[in-house]
């Protein structure tokens, strides 16, 4: 009577891990809108594989052992659900690295927007301080952007000052690509490592969900039972078969070669000794 409390408890687990899902909101149409959000989705579908397996594991053990009535509507449901729970994890394959890829596209185009942000607000700058021919002028302006990382000495000309100016932003502008290069090295490099892991746990699962329905199957086929009619019964008291449907019939070694049926064979045996005292 094992076999029943494993199952109850495969139903709990399949339970939680769904309520976990809606409660995160992996499931919320919003995240499709976005590829953060698509990607945020994908990362949750494979985080759901280990509660899947080891609840369907659980659900399905040992085929119809010790079933009871109760189940006859969530284990059909369940069994019908995984052929699309197979395609959906192979189709999340192809998508995850779609969306991995755009991403990445994603993170390029932000550093590439933003240099070219500092680039303008240099020549900006350059454009302001070029018509001015005192230093103090050309301080007074520095002044203005506390970022500009630059030492204004009051002895040097003005043309010092806006070459040294340019030199500040041209250092800035490589201080800013170095940085932006780390954030998108760190960035996709953890994106391609989840990328990689995600779409391995993913196959593995549409393999195990594909080999338990090939497993309910054979089990249906082998029993003679409809899909619902074998998930309808309780093993315990077996339901007879559909009209139209046989079973095999199960003869003794050598039966076949007998010329007359086996009842209708005389017993070689001696008779006992009362009845040939009586004759």
């Amino acid at each position: 009577m094992i076999f029943y409390p494993l199952r109850l408890a495969g139903y709990g687990l399949l339970s939680i891990g769904a309520i976990n899902l809606l409660v995160r909101g992996t499931l919320s149409p919003e995240l499709l809108k976005s590829i953060p959000g698509r990607l945020a989705m994908a990362n949750g579908l494979i985080a759901f594989v280990p509660w899947l397996l080891l609840s369907m594991a659980l659900i399905f053990l040992q085929g119809n052992r010790e079933r009871r009535s109760r189940e006859q509507f969530p284990v059909q449901l369940l069994h019908r659900l995984l052929l699309p729970l197979v395609v959906g994890y192979l189709l999340l394959v192809p998508l995850m690295i779609r969306d991995a890829v755009g991403y990445n596209k994603v993170v390029q185009s932000e550093i590439t927007t933003q240099l070219q942000l500092f680039r303008n607000g240099s020549r900006q700058l350059l454009d302001q301080v070029a018509p001015l021919d005192t230093p103090m002028a050309v301080a007074r302006v520095v002044q203005r952007y506390p970022s500009i990382s630059m030492a204004v000495d009051p002895t040097e000309t003005a043309g010092q000052l806006k070459n040294k100016l340019a030199e500040a932003l041209r250092n800035g502008e490589a201080r800013l690509r170095t940085r932006l290069d780390d954030q998108r090295r760190s960035r996709l490099e953890g994106l391609f490592q989840r990328t990689i892991a995600s779409t391995l746990v993913a196959l593995v699962a549409a393999a195990a969900l594909a080999g338990l329905r090939r497993q309910n199957l054979a089990a249906i086929t082998a029993s003679g039972h409809r899909v619902g009619d074998y998930f309808r019964q309780d093993l315990l008291h077996d339901r007879p078969l559909p009209a139209g449907s046989r079973r095999p019939v199960h003869r003794e070694v050598g039966a076949e070669n007998a010329p007359f049926p086996k009842e209708w064979m005389v017993s070689e045996q001696p008779e006992p000794q009362e009845s040939r005292a009586r004759s």
